[in-house]
C-alpha cells in the first residue's frame, strides 16, 4: 500500500482514452476509457469512466457513471451514481445510495443498500442492511440481516438474526436463530427454519401505505419449522414446532407440535398432530 502513494496522480477533466496502470489518486471529472487493469490508491468518478480490465484500489467513490469489465477489489466502495462490475467484487465496506450491478459474487464485511443493487451471484457479508431495493441471484450468508426496503433473493438465506420491516422474497430456505418479520406487504420464502420465528402483521404506514406497494400484508411458505413459532396472516403447507401459536389470518394445511399449541379463532387449520 505504501508504494501506491509514491505514484503519479491521474486527473481527467475532458475526454481521454489511455491505458490502465498504476497510479496514486485517480479523479475522473470528464469522460475516460482505460484499456487495462487500474491499480490506484483512490478512485473518484464524477463523470464517466469505463475500465477494460480489473480495478484494485483502497477506495472507490462513484458519483457519476462507472463500468468495470473485470473484477473489483477495494477497501471502501461508495456508490452514489451508477456502477456496473462485470466480475466478482470484494470490499471491506459497501454503501449504495445510487445504482449498482455486480455480475459475480460480492464479499464484504458490511453492505448497506439505500439505493438499488443487483448481485448476479452470491453475497457473503456479516452485516446486511437494505432500506432500498436489493436483488441477489444466489445465496446470502450473513450474521445480521435488516430489511427495511425490498429484497429478492433467489437462493438460500443463512443468518443468525433476520429482521424484516419491509418486503422479502426468498426462493430457497430462510434460516436463522431468530427470524422476525413484520408484515407490511406480501412476503414469502420456500421454507423457514429457526429457533424463534415471529411473523406478525403491522399496519401499513408511510410509503407502503401511500403508494400501495408490495400487496396486502401476508406471508407464504411451504414449510415453517422451529422451536418457538408465532404466526399471523401466514399461509403454509406445514408448520412444525415445539411451542406454536397460530394467529389471526393464518391458513395452515398441517400443524405438528410437540409442546404447546394455541390457535386464534380467526385462523384456519386443516389438520393438527401432536408429535
Amino acid at each position: 500500500m505504501e508504494e501506491r502513494h509514491m505514484r503519479n496522480d491521474l486527473n481527467v477533466t475532458g475526454s481521454r482514452k489511455t491505458t490502465g496502470g498504476h497510479y496514486n489518486r485517480v479523479n475522473i471529472d470528464g469522460m475516460a476509457k482505460l484499456d487495462g487493469d487500474l491499480d490506484c490508491t483512490s478512485l473518484n468518478v464524477n463523470g464517466t469512466l469505463k475500465i477494460y480490465g480489473a480495478l484494485y484500489t483502497e477506495s472507490v467513490t462513484v458519483n457519476g457513471m462507472a463500468k468495470v469489465e473485470g473484477e473489483l477489489q477495494t477497501t471502501s466502495l461508495d456508490v452514489n451514481g451508477t456502477l456496473g462490475v462485470h466480475g466478482p467484487a470484494r470490499a471491506e465496506t459497501t454503501t449504495v445510495n445510487g445504482m449498482c450491478t455486480i455480475n459475480g459474487p460480492l464479499v464484504s464485511s458490511r453492505v448497506r443498500v439505500d439505493g438499488m443493487t443487483t448481485i448476479n451471484g452470491a453475497l457473503a457479508t456479516p452485516e446486511l442492511t437494505v432500506n432500498g431495493k436489493c436483488n441477489v441471484r444466489g445465496r446470502v450468508d450473513s450474521e445480521r440481516i435488516d430489511i427495511g426496503g425490498m429484497a429478492t433473493i433467489d437462493g438460500d438465506v443463512q443468518g443468525e438474526t433476520i429482521s424484516v420491516q419491509g418486503n422479502l422474497k426468498v426462493g430457497g430456505l430462510l434460516n436463522a436463530d431468530t427470524v422476525e418479520i413484520r408484515l407490511y406487504t406480501s412476503s414469502s420464502a420456500r421454507e423457514v427454519g429457526g429457533e424463534r420465528i415471529d411473523i406478525r402483521r403491522r399496519e401499513r404506514s408511510g410509503l407502503w401505505k401511500a403508494l400501495g406497494l408490495g400487496g396486502a400484508p401476508s406471508f407464504r411458505a411451504e414449510l415453517i419449522e422451529g422451536d418457538e413459532i408465532m404466526l399471523e396472516d401466514t399461509e403454509a403447507d406445514t408448520v412444525r414446532g415445539t411451542r406454536v401459536h397460530i394467529g389471526r389470518g393464518c391458513n395452515i394445511r398441517l400443524v405438528e407440535y410437540s409442546g404447546d399449541l394455541s390457535v386464534d379463532p380467526e385462523a384456519r387449520i386443516g389438520r393438527v398432530e401432536q408429535i
